[in-house]
């Protein structure tokens, strides 16, 4: 059995040591460490390998000592301000102050304006809230002095349990419960440590966190209307045809075939509500209609919302993904130490729940033999090349062979000239101000949106190798409408 722990260690030495003792007297095996003191002072991340008692004795032991992260266990810093008049030591009664309530300085900056008045700031490290309101009476008695707030991933004044902080502010922003905000700090940890080596901030992986979750969080309700893109069009063969583009997270094709609507991807989980007001907008009979839903792979913002539809299309790749995560068992993305950490994160801030499978469809596999990039998916019923027929649609169904993620699927029409591109190929610029805000951040966080970046280098230039001279509509998970002319 595997455990990732968190634990809150004093600033002195020895007590990496004594942790150490514990876990190796309970014949347990620390795979993953990692500590940055420019990143949190007390905060240590391991990762250790044993028997189920031995974990959970670990964990009572760690309990005992008092070690678990709590904000409580701890103090932090505060930024405040004071103004006064400059002139020879117009700062020592402030500093007296300081020095008597016995708070540690670990920032100032001190400077006069145009006024002649001197702007004080000082981070000031306070462990007890009862002294610290009476400090702040005191120094403004003083001069006026006054509380301010800082971001702690651009203003590095505190490091005294900074993971304890970041989590608790994502999760207080998606209401987690005490178990969410800990896999906050271990796959935050885990993230940072996966790019220590291509950042010299190591601030920067919050940063882009919480640009994440900003934008998730602020994409609800109107925002999901405002910043998102709804475009109408038609095929070549006259089959009426909606884009939604949300603010964040996958494209969604719509096709209105008669007495079926058929549907390419669905987003994220999080915006299900927006996302089927936007379809029940388009289609007023929505509840009287067929409605099916063709997967192009398996990521958390192209599969959060398979239960607005009947019927859902999906290789057998695809399917693996899902079953893997009802088993309890890492998916094809967690597979990835690179990737693992941001799915982790992902799943909890967009309330991902694995899809149950009773109306799932298996269009078949990709044979094991292929080498070709991109391999035409062979039905598991009949041995024979696998189609998707959808009303006047009749879709060629092809695999890739990973280059984005296993099980990522194309879809060809001929007739129609119509290419569904899935994460093979996006249309960088065709996308919205929005999602391109949004969908640069992953690249980041997961050092690679590609499972195999080369491979899927080849998959994109094989994929237009696939398609024949002419006109065609390429529709990709991300972006715009491609108007792609293949000349002879």
């Amino acid at each position: 059995m595997k455990k990732n722990f968190a634990i809150v260690l004093p600033d002195k030495a020895g007590s990496f040591l004594g942790v150490s003792r514990v876990f190796r007297d309970l014949d347990l095996d620390i795979l993953r460490v990692n500590y940055n003191k420019v990143v949190d002072v007390h905060t240590f991340f391991l990762e250790a390998e044993g028997t189920e008692a031995a974990i959970e004795a670990a964990e009572a032991e760690l309990s005992r000592r008092g070690l678990h992260p709590e904000r409580a266990s701890v103090g932090d810093v505060r930024l405040i301000e004071s103004r006064m008049d400059s002139h020879p030591g117009s700062m020592v009664p402030m500093l007296e102050l300081v020095d008597r309530y016995g708070y540690n300085i670990s920032y100032i900056n001190a400077r006069v304006d145009h006024g002649g008045e001197q702007s004080v700031l000082m981070g000031l490290y306070v462990e007890g809230e009862k002294d610290f309101v009476a400090f702040m009476d005191e120094a403004n008695a003083i001069c006026p002095t006054v509380l301010r707030r800082y971001d702690k991933t651009v203003d590095v004044l505190d490091n005294n349990l900074f993971y304890v902080d970041f989590a608790l502010e994502i999760g207080s922003m998606f209401d987690l419960d005490s178990e969410q905000c800990r896999s906050i700090m271990i796959n935050s940890n885990r993230i940072v440590q996966n790019l220590e080596r291509t950042t010299n901030n190591p601030y920067k992986p919050f940063a882009y966190l919480r640009e994440f979750a900003d934008a998730i969080c602020g994409s609800h309700g109107e925002a999901y209307r405002k910043n998102g893109r709804v475009t109408h069009f038609s095929t070549a063969g006259g089959v009426p045809s909606v884009l939604i583009e949300p603010p964040c997270g996958s494209n969604t094709w719509l096709f209105d075939c008669g007495d079926t609507i058929f549907a390419i991807d669905s987003g994220y989980s999080c915006f299900r509500a927006e996302f089927e007001a936007t379809l029940r907008e388009l289609f007023p009979d929505w509840d009287e209609r067929c409605r099916e839903l063709f997967l192009t792979h398996g990521d958390v913002d192209h599969a959060g919302c398979c239960d607005l539809f009947d019927r859902v299309h999906a290789v057998g790749d695809v399917m693996d993904n899902f079953r893997f995560q009802h088993a309890g068992e890492p998916d094809w993305r967690e597979r990835n130490p690179s990737h693992a950490p941001y799915v982790a994160i992902t799943n909890m801030i967009t309330g991902y729940e694995s899809p149950w499978m009773s109306g799932f469809h298996c269009l078949g596999r990709r044979p094991k033999d292929a080498e070709e990039p991109i391999a035409r998916v062979i039905s598991s019923t009949t041995g024979d090349p696998a189609w998707l027929d959808v009303g006047p649609l009749h879709f060629e169904v092809w695999e890739g062979a990973g280059g984005h993620v296993r099980g990522e699927t194309v879809l060809i029409e001929r007739g129609q000239r119509i290419c569904v591109s899935g994460d093979v190929f996006i249309n960088i610029h065709g996308q919205t101000k929005p999602q391109r805000a949004f969908n640069l951040l992953s690249p980041f966080l997961m050092t690679s949106v590609d499972s195999a970046p080369e491979l899927e280098r080849t998959e994109r230039k094989y994929l237009f190798a696939l398609l024949g001279p002419g006109s065609w509509q390429v529709m990709g998970g991300h972006g715009g409408l491609l108007e792609y002319e293949k000349k002879e």
